[in-house]
């Protein structure tokens, strides 16, 4: 039941579905008052979802943050796998909002995952972490997304990175072998093509050069229209001895190495001593192949052993982490607006 004169509207605007929540400010970090999935290719345009979420005569909120799959520029945004633009200022304009923001899906993400419970995160290494230090969160989804957070005036906040987008650097003979394959394919072949779900088809071709393919894998591969979570089931089925997969099963265990590989990479480059967050709708999937004993030596390598080993590394497990990220920008929109409304 609403009970507040005051509403927070959350979301998390993905290429193929968009989650909406409704929060009570004054009750906030209660849970949502309601939540919603819908699927995008329903609608023509995001203004139309947010209608139907909102309803013509319900209350309605005074803030508004959304996390959305694409680099935001000026508060607007051109999503890069969904014909959508979205600009904050026009949604303020059209739905009477006092305040709209719209971040990258990973600041949305990096600030959901330090809120969330130890329940919801699955550890890689305890490490030893850094008070104050910069947190970094990798996300394999359907792409590669990067972001970090950085301590400033006893908070954390996030930023932005296109990093998986970054070319990507082989680390012995197979994937300098995976690297030619690729080139072969692309003209230029980032981190992302290679550790994420819309790589593992890529990685399974590159697997076919070296390993057969069962004929009963071949026909459920024939009759699928997306063949990345028929690989990812047959690994994981032949990991729980339900029928042997060596195709499947190298093909994940590639994109996991190379995976630990960029986690390394990044949490190098933001210098992340804090923690690192393994996100995004691919990782709590792999756990059975996330394990320390494979993770950690590729993400220990080279001159900074010692230094890595001691950043905590944990998989988050929570599919909402976005929205709760998003929940709390619309926390932080309303709370600004009433400090400026008593100035």
């Amino acid at each position: 039941m609403i009970t507040s004169n005051r509403l927070l509207l959350a979301g998390d605007i993905g290429a193929t579905k968009t989650a909406l929540a409704l929060y009570d400010a004054a009750g906030f970090p209660e849970p949502p008052l309601r939540q919603q999935t819908y699927r995008n290719a329903l609608f023509s345009c995001f203004d139309d979802l947010l209608l139907e979420f909102l309803h013509q005569n319900a209350p309605q909120p005074t803030s508004a943050c959304f996390g959305v799959a694409g680099p935001v520029r000026a508060n607007a945004v051109k999503m890069t796998n969904l014909n959508w633009s979205i600009t904050g200022d026009a949604l303020q304009a059209r739905h009477g909002f006092a305040r709209v923001e719209l971040q990258n899906d990973l600041v949305t993400t990096a600030m959901g995952a330090i809120h969330l419970p130890a329940t919801d995160l699955h550890p890689l290494n305890l490490g030893v972490p850094e008070a104050g230090g910069v947190m970094a969160v990798l996300a394999p989804g359907s792409g590669l997304g990067e972001a970090f957070l950085v301590h400033h005036h006893g908070a954390y906040h996030p930023y932005p990175s296109e990093g998986g987008h970054a070319s990507f650097a082989p680390r012995n003979g197979e994937q300098m072998d995976l690297l030619a394959f690729m080139l072969k394919r692309h003209p230029h072949v980032s981190v992302e093509r290679v550790c994420s779900g819309l790589a593992i088809p890529e990685l399974f071709a590159f697997m076919t050069t070296r390993h057969q393919v069962p004929a009963w894998l071949l026909a459920e591969l024939e009759g699928a229209t997306d063949r990345t979570p028929v690989i990812i089931q047959a690994a994981l089925h032949a990991l729980q001895g339900k029928r042997a997969c060596d195709i499947a099963v190298h093909t994940l265990a590639l994109l996991v190495d190379i995976l630990a590989d960029e986690a390394a990479n990044l949490a190098l480059k933001t210098l992340a001593l804090g923690g690192l967050f393994l996100g995004g709708g691919l990782a709590p999937r792999l756990l059975p192949f996330l394990t320390p004993e494979r993770f950690l030596p590729i993400f220990t390598r080279g001159a900074y052993h010692d230094l890595l080993s001691r950043i905590p590394i944990q998989v988050i497990c929570n599919p909402h982490t976005a929205l709760l990220g998003a929940a709390h920008g619309a926390a932080t929109l309303d709370q600004d607006s009433g400090q400026t409304a008593n100035v």
